[in-house]
């Protein structure tokens, strides 16, 4: 059944004990509700709107709402779990501390669960784990590779991408991706990382007007693009050439405060009645929906 979406209040600590005013009534974060933190700037997974829709769920204190694929799964987690969910917007590197505190009980932020960050915080399983593809003009598509059936390999991406630039949206695993592996390739290749964009239709946009390239990105994102039009899906066999380390980037799980395994067991459960497909058309619409705000 569909749950009341709240706003979440400011959080002061009283006591050890978080508490928020919402209305009239005092809320403290436990297991009950869903806190959730999120920066509300990292398309598609979360971002501000002014517009409220289906999609969105408010933000605490200002007359904006969150929207995205982190959106969709909280709006899924609160279903699931019949619990009423907050949002409360958070800059990136006060998401782990807020959880500690206890000023919120999730991050739901499309962060990746990493040794290091495990030291801090505990996570769920992971609530989208996509593969890497690579949108490109359909004229450029090359001939007898590329295709799902018969994916680019890492000495072809290689060779098709000499002499180009690649672009991509930035602060994500897929702008990373450009210098880690072809920037800097040790097999003499010139390819170019272009300025990242803000937004992925903003960096597909260049792909498309042909002053970039191609663009990777996880595949509903790279499929979602292929809706501006002339352009089209590269597959390749990323898992052959990056490292364990970035192939793990390809996944996101919600961060659960250390110890709290009664709430990630929960979440766990709910995540997993949500089939892939289910998840890679939620964040495809997410994408969609974020050339809006372009």
């Amino acid at each position: 059944m569909n749950r009341k979406l709240l706003i979440f209040g400011v959080a002061i600590s009283l006591y050890g004990t978080v508490l928020t005013s919402c209305g009239n009534s005092g809320l403290t974060v436990s297991n009950d509700v869903l806190v959730i933190g999120m920066e509300a700037n990292y398309q598609p997974f979360n971002w501000t709107t002014y517009t409220s829709s289906e999609y969105t769920i408010p933000i605490y204190g200002t007359n904006e709402y969150a929207d995205g694929y982190d959106v969709a799964i909280a709006k899924y987690l609160s279903d699931e779990t019949g619990k009423d969910v907050y949002i409360k917007r958070i800059v990136w590197d006060s998401l782990i501390p807020s959880l500690q505190q206890d000023e919120v009980n999730l991050v739901l932020a499309g962060m990746t669960d990493t040794p290091e960050r495990r030291k801090s915080i505990d996570f769920t399983d992971p609530y989208l784990t996509s593969d890497l593809a690579f949108l490109i003009r359909t004229e450029d598509m090359p001939e007898g590779y590329g295709t799902k059936e018969n994916p680019a390999s890492y000495e072809q991406l290689l060779e098709l991408f000499d002499g180009q630039t690649l672009v991509c949206q930035a602060n994500v695993v897929g702008d990373g991706f450009i210098d880690t592996y072809f920037v800097n390739n040790d097999q003499g290749k010139t390819i170019r990382h272009a300025n990242p964009q803000s937004t992925y239709p903003s960096a597909a946009n260049e792909v498309k007007g042909g002053v970039s390239f191609a663009m990777p990105a996880e595949l509903p994102v790279i499929e979602t693009m292929t809706n501006l039009g002339g352009l089209s899906v590269l597959y390749c066999d990323y898992k052959s050439f990056l490292s364990e380390e970035d192939l793990n980037g390809l996944s996101v799980s919600i961060g659960v405060k250390k110890g709290n395994a009664e709430l990630a067991d929960e979440i766990n459960a709910a995540l997993s009645k949500l089939s892939d497909e289910e998840r890679n058309k939620m964040m495809g619409d997410a994408a969609s929906r974020s050339a809006e705000n372009a």
